[in-house]
Order: C-alpha cells, then structure tokens, then sequence
C-alpha cells in the first residue's frame, strides 16, 4: 500500500483505525490516494473506525438493526424528559387535593430535574465498568416502577420521593445514548444521527406538557397524566427488551480473542458482561478516572459554558409562557384554559423538526466543504460554524418574545419568537455534541454525561429566577438580557474556534 502524500500524514503505512487520526485532524476521504483502506459505498469516504471482519463487531450489524437501536436510545431520551415535564400542568390539581400551594407542589418537579443531571454523571462510569445494555435495561425497570410509584402517590411527600428517583433512573438513556451513536455508527454518519436522536431529546420537554395540558383540560384528573408517563416508560422497556443489544467492542482485542457473544437477553441483563468483564471492561476505579479525565479537558470546557448560557434559557420560556397563558387576563396573563396552552406547545415541536430538517443537510455540507479544502482530512472544529448560525435565530427570538410578553402583544408574536429561539436550540445542540464526541471519540458517554449535567443545572437553576426576575424589572429587560448573554456565548465558542486543535490534546489523559 501507499504512503499518504499529505506530509501529516506520512506515517500511515497500515489500516488501523488510530493511524487515520494524526495532528488533531481526521483521514476521512481518500481524495484521489491509491490506499487500500475500506470506505463507505461511494468508494472515497473512509471508515472511522476501520470495521473488523468480525460479523458481531456493532459497526458491522445491519442497517435494521442499528436503527432500530438508534430508535430505542432515543426514545429512551424522549422519556427521560417527557416524563419529567409532564406532570407541570398537574401542580394546580395537586396543590387543591393535598392541600398545600401549587409552587410547593412543583418543588418536586424542580428536584427532578436536578436529580437528571446528577445521575446522568453517576451513570457513566457503569457503562464502561458493566456495559451499556446493561445499565440502560435496568435503570428503566427501576424508572418505570418509581414512576407508578409517583401515580399512586397518597401525599406529596411520597409524590416528592417518587419524583426525585425518578429524575435519577430515567435520566441514564440521556448520556449512555451517544456512546451508543458513537459504538455502532461510522465517524461520517455521526452528525446525522445525533440530528436524529436530538430531534427527540430537545421537543421531549415540549411534548410533556402539550400532552399534559391536553389531559388534564379533558379529564381534569393528574393521575391520567402520570399513567401516560407510566406507558412511556413501558413502551421503552419493551423496546429495549426488542431491539437492543450491547455495543461495546473492545479494539484492543484481536478477532480471534473477542469472547463468544452468546444470547442477546444475557447482554442486556448483564450477565455475559460479568462472565466477560476480566480484561474486556474497564475496572471501577478506572471508570471513574475516566470521568475525572474527561473534566480536565480546556476545551471541553469552554463547550459547555458556551452551551451552558444558551440552552438554560429554553426552560425559562417554557417557565413564564406557560404561567402567562394560564394566568387570567384579570392578572395581566393570557387566559388560556389548559388545551388552549397544550396547542401552544406545537410551537417549539414545529421548530425542533425544522431545525433538524435544515441541520440534517447543512451540517455535512460544512464537512464536506471543510474536508474537499484539506485534501480529505476533517478537523472538528468545522462543527462550531453551526453554532454561529444558531446564534442569529436565538438572539432575536429572546427579543421579539421579550417585548411580546412586556407589552402583551398577539399570541402569535410570542409564537415565533419562542420557535426562532428553538431552532437555533437545536441546531446548536447538535452541534455541540457532535463536536464532543469527534474530539474526544475514546469517552462518548463521559463528554454527553456532562453536557446533559450542564443542560440540566442551567434549567434547574432558570426555573427559580426566571418567573421573579421578568415581574421585577419587565420581560423585555430579562429577555433582553437573555439574548446579551447568549450573544456573549460566542466568546468562549470562538476561542475554541481559534484554539480547539491545540486545546483538545491539553488537560489529564482519558484513558
């Protein structure tokens, strides 16, 4: 075979997969070379990573089946969310039969979240010491369960205990979901499929109480609200016990010594990891120092708080909208009953779909661009122009929604507001993650778990200000000050622009 002619790239004289990666930059299209590396159907975009001959190596299972699986996780991540939002339009209900305020009752609400984001970080760790089947499969019978738990809750003290531990087991599908993209698709697709799995994950919070509202302006009942979280939940169990399977693929071990796989239902509950886990996965301590390593990174860092004061603003619309439209018009709120309020949420449903649908072409039009320019090679920094662009839909959403609210403009100002602002959500999103995972590819689920902990705390902590801060000073002034702070965003995002191929090889080495 060939040497590659780009001098970065001289020293590649054999098809491993760690010998496509050189200098920060990735071997992604053959660009003319004579190498005899295995590419994808078009016969010039090159496999990262290299597939093995091994039948049961997951980048090499059908096209069915990686869907399907990619179906499961992300519905896992729908659920997760869903679940948690849900139940806001239940907080009137519930404060009228257990007596106590409606703020109080949404307490519970509010720990939940918090409890997502620390358990998206507990989770990690067991996917690389058990697996990641494993994990997924019982940390949602143990959701499930918790979520019947909070339905049939006497009191608002076992309601409140429920809700906490439910945050905490159903969050797992949020960060072990990319090591899942990550294991079973090639480099190239990943942009794609993350679009896919973000869909879900971002209109999730939307979903919830759309459906919620719908419920309870029907049945004026809480409880049928948490008995569809209940049949989310089962239906992700049944999908999970139907499509998936355990992908991780230890590299590091020749064909002829990867262990038999066995049964499928042995890898999902964790059995055949055990009978396997001696050299195969990683040890506890070494779980968790990949963890810890995956903090150190500079450039891991300056993504997340640039991801940090964007996304925690989505939940503050969700906050003061919904309260706004419930509010009687006698109060200075909209007066909308609670089906009025759940057709309002087809708004940030409608522009998570729309800026998947544009994300979907345009982020691999930025990498072909980037990789037709550099004689094949693709460097992830290519990924932060998106987020550049999802900047010029959020700013002036915040804007137009806070001078909407202020001067209580037409329903239908805040509508596209509220849906600029989304899009460009979601576009961000996908590129953040992406960008993730093509620069720190060896810790997928360690890099998602602490986006979704960044993700979470920002809503977490929007949740109590948010509603306060825009009666205090005008909605106007906080949206406005919104859309300042996510404009300022891109100072961190354009110094890893500038600096990220220098930035990503700093810090504690994840092993």
């Amino acid at each position: 075979m060939e040497k590659i002619s780009t001098p970065q790239f001289e020293e590649l004289e054999n098809i491993k997969t760690k010998d496509l990666i050189s200098n920060g930059g990735i071997l992604l299209d053959i660009e003319g070379r004579d190498i005899s590396l295995k590419t994808a159907k078009d016969g010039h975009t090159i496999l990262v990573p290299q597939p093995s001959d091994n039948p049961e190596d997951p980048v090499n299972w059908s096209q069915t089946k990686k869907h399907l699986i990619l179906l499961t996780i992300a519905w896992g991540v729908l659920c997760a969310d869903f679940t948690s939002a849900a139940p806001i339009p239940c907080i009137f209900l519930q404060g009228a039969e257990w007596q106590t305020k409606p703020n109080r009752v949404n307490y519970a609400n509010n720990l939940n979240v918090l409890m997502m984001g620390i358990g998206g970080l507990l989770w990690i760790p067991m996917i690389s010491f058990w697996g990641r089947a494993p994990v997924l499969f019982w940390a949602c019978i143990c959701g499930t369960l918790l979520t019947i738990g909070a339905t049939l809750a006497p009191n608002f003290e076992v309601y409140y205990a429920m809700r906490a531990t439910m945050g905490l087991f159903l969050t797992a599908p949020q960060t072990i979901s990319i090591a899942y993209v990550k294991d079973i698709f090639f480099f190239h697709e990943h942009a794609r499929k993350i679009g896919l799995w973000a869909c879900l994950y971002i209109s999730s919070p939307y979903l919830g109480p759309l459906l919620g509202n719908f419920i309870v302006g029907g049945t004026g009942r809480w409880e049928d609200v948490l008995w569809m979280c209940v049949g989310v939940c089962g239906l992700q169990l049944v999908m999970i016990i139907l499509f998936l399977d355990e992908p991780y693929y230890n590299r590091t071990i020749p064909t002829e010594g990867q262990p038999a796989r066995g049964s499928r239902l042995l890898r999902i509950t964790g059995v055949w990891q055990v009978g396997n886990h001696s050299g195969y996965f990683y040890t506890l301590s070494g779980a968790f120092g990949r963890l810890a390593a995956t903090i150190t990174k500079p450039a891991l860092l300056l993504l997340l708080l640039g991801y940090f004061l964007t996304f925690m603003w989505s939940i503050g619309i969700n906050v003061t909208t919904s309260i706004l439209f419930a509010t009687p018009q006698a109060f200075g709120g909209y007066g909308f009953g609670p089906t009025s309020v759940g057709y309002l949420y087809f708004t940030p449903i409608v522009a998570v779909i729309i800026g998947e649908i544009f994300g979907h072409f345009f982020n691999d039009y930025l990498a072909h661009r980037y990789i037709h320019k550099h004689k094949g090679v693709f460097e992830p920094e290519v990924r932060l122009k998106m987020i550049y662009l999802s900047t010029f839909f959020m700013v002036p959403g915040l804007i137009l929604l806070g001078f909407a609210l202020a001067r209580h403009m037409h329903y239908g100002i805040i509508i596209v507001g509220w849906g600029s602002f989304t899009v460009g959500v979601m576009l961000a999103s996908v590129a953040v993650t992406t960008y993730a995972i093509d620069s720190y590819p060896m810790a997928p689920g360690e890099v998602s778990g602490f986006i979704n902990f960044m993700r979470v705390i920002g809503g977490f902590t929007v949740g109590y200000y948010q509603q306060p801060w825009g009666a205090a000073v005008g909605y106007d002034a906080s949206f406005g000050t919104q859309a300042a702070i996510c404009a300022v965003s891109l100072v961190p995002i354009a110094i890893l622009h500038r600096y990220g191929k220098h930035l990503r090889f700093k810090g504690k080495e994840i092993k």
